[in-house]
């Protein structure tokens, strides 16, 4: 088993340099789709029986209208944020701060995201995950991919990802890379929120939709990631869900 891995990361690498110097930029749409009947019933003080009630209200609806997210990149930066909501109607209403960059040729990560109502500008080096690469495959989008397991550096909750050697950027969704090409699909903590790639376009150019300003905040990712974890341990110690108010 163990040469088999390296066999399939070799050529995975091999793959990856054959592939760049070709169509290196696109869009990429993903669905995100959070199941909250699940992460209910991850919630230590929950009976069996709140979340057996939950699941037979709520169970056939959750994760039902996954929320659409878009993926820009070129060989040096990639752009991961929300699509803009065009069915309000004609009302109008803030949206959550969610716009996650990453610059690979610098290796620094800019974010800006929402807590709790404020918003706020994240920026670091790019993070890093230990990733371990399994035996396993699945198509999305088209894409052949591999699996690769890591940890989320705030919850502690396993994170599965599924990556493709045909898109040699080593990025991906909510802010996850480092593995040997483009992530096209999440499990996040199990089967709390899946994501997976819908519609890959891909192109020699593409425009990134930076904006010129990025107003929030400033704080250090330890910081933040400490402001996060400490709002999920109180909000579980007086026994409320924290991720009715926070993303999972």
């Amino acid at each position: 088993m163990f040469v088999m891995k390296r066999i399939l990361c070799g050529l995975i690498l091999l793959t990856s340099t054959f592939m760049i110097g070709q169509q290196n930029a696109g869009l990429i749409k993903f669905d995100r789709s959070t199941y909250y009947i699940n992460i209910m019933a991850k919630l230590p003080f929950l009976t069996q029986e709140d979340i057996d009630r939950e699941m037979l209200t709520w169970g056939k609806e959750q994760g039902k209208e996954g929320q659409p997210y878009e993926f820009y990149f070129n060989d040096q930066v990639s752009v991961y944020t929300m699509k803009e909501d065009d069915t309000n109607y004609g009302y109008s209403w803030k949206e959550d701060d969610f716009l996650l960059i990453r610059d690979y040729k610098a290796k620094t990560a800019k974010d800006l995201v929402s807590f709790l109502g404020k918003s706020y500008l994240v920026e670091s080096d790019i993070p890093r995950f230990k990733w371990k690469i399994q035996n396993e495959i699945k198509e999305i989008a088209g894409y052949l991919c591999m699996k690769a397991e890591t940890i989320d550096p705030v919850k502690g909750t396993p994170i599965a990802a599924w990556f493709t050697d045909k898109i040699p950027i080593y990025g991906g969704p909510e802010g996850y890379g480092g593995l040997p090409g483009m992530i096209l699909g999440l499990e996040m903590d199990g089967n709390a929120v899946i994501i997976e790639a819908r519609e890959v376009q891909l192109s020699d150019k593409i425009e990134l939709p930076i904006p010129k300003k990025m107003k929030g905040k400033k704080i250090e990712r330890e910081a933040f990631n400490k402001l996060i974890g400490d709002y999920i341990q109180e909000s579980i110690k007086t026994r409320r869900n924290p991720y009715w108010q926070i993303r999972y």
